[in-house]
């Protein structure tokens, strides 16, 4: 979970909600002016929001960039659609499964060297997906 000084008080009950319903641990993690997630070959960069797939910088939209950011700060954990929607959009809605397949869907295209054989986000069938390290 991450939270940010423009999350509202609404916004960040719901992010603490969704974690302690679905973890019995949380973990504190102190963010440093140039903390980057590096994994082989794509480095994602916060305090830029900016990602770099072998060198090459990355044209991600805000929820993509938000959702590779959401998986990568727990790698090899599995989020539900439900965790990843409610994260993304801060809403809860009964089409979560379209919104995040197709957000999913466009981020591999983007940074997986062949989409139909992911190697950063896998998919967990029947729960939702998770970042490879």
């Amino acid at each position: 979970m991450i939270l940010t000084i423009s999350d509202s008080e609404e916004g960040i009950l719901n992010k603490i909600k969704s974690v302690l319903a679905c973890e019995s641990t949380l973990e504190v993690m102190e963010i440093t002016n140039s903390e980057k997630l590096t994994f082989q070959g794509l480095e994602i960069d916060q305090l830029q929001r900016s990602v770099i797939k072998d060198g090459k910088v990355v044209e991600l939209t805000r929820h993509e960039y938000d959702l590779l950011f959401y998986l990568a700060l727990s790698p090899n954990r599995v989020f539900t659609k439900e965790q990843i929607y409610q994260h993304i959009y801060e809403d809860v809605e009964s089409e979560v499964d379209n919104h995040v397949y197709g957000l999913v869907k466009n981020l591999r295209k983007k940074i997986e060297e062949n989409p139909e054989e992911p190697h950063y986000i896998e998919t967990i069938r029947g729960v939702g997906y998770r970042f490879r390290a």
